[in-house]
């Protein structure tokens, strides 16, 4: 992919951070638990703010806090940004939440021109579950997790083999199954969310659905800076990278330092579909 321009670049963290100020101000108001997380923590750890070469913000909450999140949100938050999930809009392909800002454009592949929901820049928000306790259990926590996706998505994972049989066959379902499907996969991953001394499993991806994460990771939280200002992390931010990447604070080869996302449109003032009419 191309270099974005480091101007462009700037003005979409801006736009990201904003967002993350309204998410942060809401929590901090209903009283909710948030972590930076995934390559955002990376970010406050390792450069007191963005990756250089990252192009989004990632934030975990347990279950419980998610959920009341999306309750309130559009009562709580201010106008101009937007929740997004598969619950809000059935073309969404995520099994988390994003917040979006009204009247921008972040427009992510060709594909996304005809998906009814908002593409305007975005923050991740990646709910956790407790994990089952008994083996037997972990392993059908885990089905569920990769139905879940595959609902989610509608489409296979790009396994080979058994796995890509399997996933084929049970995208034959009629799409307007697939809600149904989803929402019975998501109640068996929350199925153990009641006992506090269990692990938490984040199941956004089939990887991370075999990371696991100490039972206490949401206490204690304490504020970490990222980019001059204070935000929520886990209190041992050294363990949750670790659990993720390993040595996090080993920069990856110079070729490996691009963004993840490849935006084809940008636009700081108009929606899509303004752009669009104009």
């Amino acid at each position: 992919m191309k270099q974005i321009p480091d101007q462009l670049q700037r003005q979409i963290w801006a736009t990201e951070q904003e967002i993350l100020d309204v998410i942060h101000q809401v929590c901090t108001e209903y009283g909710l638990r948030y972590s930076l997380a995934y390559g955002t923590l990376i970010g406050a750890v390792r450069h007191k703010g963005f990756i250089p070469w990252d192009d989004d913000i990632d934030l975990m909450m347990p279950r419980e806090d998610y959920e009341k999140l999306l309750a309130i949100w559009n009562e709580a938050a201010p106008k101009g940004y937007i929740l997004q999930n598969t619950r809000t809009d059935p073309d969404f392909t995520q099994n988390f939440t994003k917040i979006r800002k009204d009247h921008t454009t972040f427009l992510q592949g060709e594909s996304e021109r005809e998906k009814h929901y908002h593409k305007g820049i975005f923050v991740d928000i990646f709910p956790g579950d407790r994990v089952a306790p008994s083996k037997l259990g972990k392993t059908v926590q885990y089905i569920a997790c990769a139905v879940n996706l595959l609902y989610s998505r509608g489409h296979t994972s790009g396994s080979g083999g058994l796995i890509g049989k399997v996933e084929n066959i049970l995208l034959r379902a009629p799409k307007k199954k697939y809600a149904t499907r989803r929402e019975r996969a998501e109640k068996s991953i929350r199925r153990w969310n009641g006992n506090a001394t269990l692990q938490y499993v984040f199941p956004n991806t089939i990887g991370c659905s075999r990371k696991l994460y100490p039972a206490n990771l949401f206490e204690n939280l304490k504020a970490m800076e990222f980019n001059g200002k204070q935000y929520m992390c886990a209190a041992d931010p050294d363990t949750m990278l670790r659990i993720e990447y390993g040595d996090y604070m080993q920069l990856p080869p110079e070729e490996e330092r691009v963004w993840k996302h490849h935006p084809i449109l940008i636009d700081f003032e108009h929606n899509y579909e303004e752009l669009m009419q104009g």
